[in-house]
């Protein structure tokens, strides 16, 4: 079995570059990307700034199809002193044909309350007017800070120890939902919000599970395909799963919200463990999705798989596939009795024969004590890692059709952006963009790692995997050819390209890759 092809160089793509820039301020990052419907784009950046330049807003930009600037326009995020309310986070940004919305989450000291306002402009003028969808008294609310959340189309994951309020937008990008955490010691609450782009209000619930909060964690919300239903997908610790004798001492529960009623569902990975699981909704069925192991929550041996009736939630299919023999191949180069740890969700993209490609990447973290030589003194550093990439494609009978394992090393303690990934599609094929700091290295088995990247040198790469499960890759961009590093982690996509922002010190700039 042949894990790549090392020769492939036909893997076609366009680059085009803006101009090398420099902002005021520092760091900035891309938070959304439009067609303009002209093969121009708006890119909306927001930015912050460091220990001498303090302050925080978003650049409104629109280039056209050669990434030259039309327009550009500076939403500054200030407080005056006669406000009565503080600065406030922008938990998300939606696009409504010609129309932009910042939502807005403040909290207002004269009256105690929190209010969330959409502040709305014309892309032609930026001439920004803010109304108040709602507000929670203040007293109300689990303290802690403000999380700003924008997931598209994949839900907000994983955010118990979950304080303050988070924003979900629908994959189509016609609805967004606000959660806000509601303080209760005995029964995990959250208040829910749901909106179309127009801002006409869906759903004002609130979700109450009678469990202790800190044995309710959240997995996924999600907003439907239509804007109209909501739907919840929680990990829970219930004294009747502490007496099970095999596999995770939990359950999992998907409710499902509308304007006027609530449904949960409850299931169980039986005899396995599944760390977490990630919910996918379709125009017919419900899956839910994850990696499961038969003996730790961090060494995973398979993906499992449920499907579910949207509507009455009944469970209609349950499996769990082990990973292919070559995947096995791909991860050791030959077949071994192992598991893989540590894997983390990255993205989840749908194929137009409803197929699922499911994406993962080998993340943890390790400390380690450095000496000052002197003394006795030292300092403890702490390591990201981002290792393996994991691929895997599941048919809609929740099969795997495909598993595959791309090596790579890569860590940092600093800033993570120019490491890890960014996945997309197009047509049934999977692509991965990728820095590496060196060329390519062969392993045994035909096998191929890529390795470090930095701010002082990151090569672009991309890899495709086609429906078969077979991957080439190809150079795109090396890193002589360049002003600036591109942040490979914090791609945004819009359709068949991918928006990159590079930066080197003060200097800037923006690559478009077309598939």
């Amino acid at each position: 079995m042949f894990s790549f092809n090392a020769s492939s160089q036909e893997i076609p793509t366009t680059l085009v570059k803006s101009e090398v820039f420099k902002d005021e301020y520092k760091y900035s990052s891309v938070v959304l990307v439009e067609d303009d419907g002209k093969d121009g784009i708006l890119i909306v950046r927001s930015y912050q700034g460091g220990v001498f330049s303090s302050g925080s807003g978003y650049y409104f930009e629109h280039y056209d199809s050669n990434m030259k600037l039309i327009k550009e326009y500076e939403y500054e995020r200030v407080q005056k002193k006669a406000d009565k309310k503080s600065v406030g986070t922008i938990l998300g940004i939606i696009l409504d044909g010609d129309n932009i919305r910042l939502i807005d989450y403040a909290y207002n000291k004269t009256d105690k309350v929190f209010i969330c306002s959409a502040l709305s402009s014309n892309i032609n003028d930026f001439n920004f007017t803010s109304q108040e969808l709602f507000r929670v008294n203040s007293e109300e609310i689990q303290r802690g800070p403000i999380v700003s959340f924008m997931g598209i189309g994949s839900g907000a994951r994983n955010y118990d120890g979950d304080a303050g309020a988070n924003m979900i937008i629908n994959e189509d990008r016609t609805a967004f939902a606000i959660t806000i955490d509601i303080k209760d010691k005995t029964a995990e609450t959250h208040k829910l919000f749901l909106f179309d782009k127009s801002l006409n209000k869906k759903i004002d619930h609130t979700f109450k599970r009678e469990i202790k909060d800190r044995k309710f964690t959240y997995e996924n919300i999600d907003v439907s395909k239509d804007g109209n239903t909501l739907y919840i997908l929680g990990k829970v610790y219930t004294d009747e799963k502490k007496k099970k004798k095999e596999g995770g001492k939990y359950q999992f529960e998907l409710t499902r919200i509308t304007k006027d009623s609530e449904k949960t569902q409850v299931f169980d990975t039986e005899e396995h463990f599944s760390s977490s699981l990630k919910t996918i909704i379709f125009e017919g069925r419900i899956t839910c999705i994850g990696f499961y192991s038969d003996r730790k929550d961090n060494r995973y041996k398979g993906i499992s798989y449920f499907e579910l009736d949207p509507t009455t939630l009944a469970i209609k299919k349950s499996k769990f596939n082990p990973f292919t023999e070559q995947f096995i191949i791909d991860k050791y180069g030959k077949d071994k009795d192992k598991e893989l740890k540590f894997l983390s969700f990255r993205k989840i993209l749908i194929t137009p024969s409803n197929d699922i490609v499911f994406n993962a990447e080998e993340f943890y973290i390790t400390t380690t004590y450095i000496s000052n030589g002197m003394n006795g003194g030292g300092r403890t550093q702490t390591i990201y890692h981002y290792d393996d990439i994991v691929s895997a494609k599941i048919n809609a009978s929740g099969d795997i059709v495909w598993a595959r394992n791309i090596n790579k090393r890569q860590a940092t303690t600093g800033d993570e952006s120019y490491i890890s990934y960014t996945s997309t599609l197009k047509d049934n094929d999977t692509y991965f963009f990728i820095n590496t700091g060196e060329k390519v290295k062969k392993l045994k088995n035909d096998r191929i790692q890529f390795g470090q990247a930095s701010t002082k040198k990151s090569n672009l790469n991309v890899i495709r995997i086609n429906p078969n499960g077979d991957f080439d890759y190809k150079e795109i961009l090396d890193d002589k050819d360049n002003e600036v590093p591109f942040m490979v982690s914090d791609g945004a996509l819009t359709g068949n390209s991918v928006i990159f922002i590079g930066r080197k010190g003060k200097k800037k700039q923006l690559l478009k890759i077309t598939l």
